[in-house]
């Protein structure tokens, strides 16, 4: 008997406890205290002028914390994250955006001089491998966001050959539109949906015998692109 009133007694307490509302600090006081402040932050909901986010403390993950702000007029909040791509977590949601790469920059060859192209001719994935990012919060219940991140793209591309890029494998007046997959590093700065990107360094493969006869096949090139984060695929990216 002694055991089943002890066990109701820590049940009810329990429920009492957990009921109790989480208290709303001021943004003062959540960045002063150090017993408030987390290191880690997973998750934020914002809900007019209140924030309520989901972290860690010291490095633990065993204990997931809530803590809730109020922003006064004018005021911001800055959360800012990092994540690896062997981090738990990374893939989640998938850091991925659509870029097109219009301007590429080719070094000179033996027989042509460096060349520059512009045209979109190719759209592809965009994934980021490393990133940081924040995300700033506003009184008014606006958010924006700001990441960084090098990451590896991807994307098939359409080229026009001619008989002095083949050297001369197609006749002077001939010309042939072929398909090649284009990859490359890239190091990316993103303004809320929008992404500009740097290449330092791209390749081309053919897929074709005539684009095995490019004299660009397989050469490094450069460029800058932009690219997007539609919204389609950030509810795919949390399914």
């Amino acid at each position: 008997m002694k055991t089943k009133l002890l066990l109701l007694l820590t049940l009810f307490i329990s429920t009492i406890c957990l009921s109790q509302p989480i208290p709303i600090n001021t943004l003062e006081n959540y960045l002063n205290d150090k017993s408030l402040k987390l290191d880690k932050i997973t998750n934020v909901k914002s809900t007019n002028d209140t924030l309520a986010f989901y972290g860690y403390k010291n490095s633990d993950k065993t204990k997931l914390y809530i803590r809730k702000v109020r922003l006064h007029r004018y005021e911001v909040l800055g959360i800012t994250n990092w994540s690896l791509f062997s981090n738990v977590g990374h893939w989640k949601p998938l850091p991925i955006s659509l870029t097109t790469v219009p301007f590429k920059i080719r070094p000179e060859t033996k027989n042509v001089e460096t060349t520059a192209t512009s045209g979109i001719k190719n759209i592809g994935f965009n994934f980021d491998l490393l990133r940081i990012q924040m995300d700033r919060y506003f009184w008014d219940g606006n958010k924006s966001t700001h990441k960084l991140f090098a990451g590896i793209w991807i994307a098939p591309s359409v080229e026009e050959l001619n008989s002095k890029e083949t050297n001369n494998y197609l006749m002077d007046d001939e010309k042939s539109k072929q398909l090649f997959m284009s990859t490359g590093l890239t190091v990316n700065y993103t303004y809320n949906n929008i992404t500009f990107t740097f290449v330092p360094v791209g390749f081309d493969f053919a897929t074709s015998s005539i684009g095995r006869k490019w004299i660009y096949n397989k050469k490094r090139w450069w460029g800058f692109g932009i690219g997007l984060e539609p919204k389609f695929l950030s509810t795919l990216k949390n399914k």
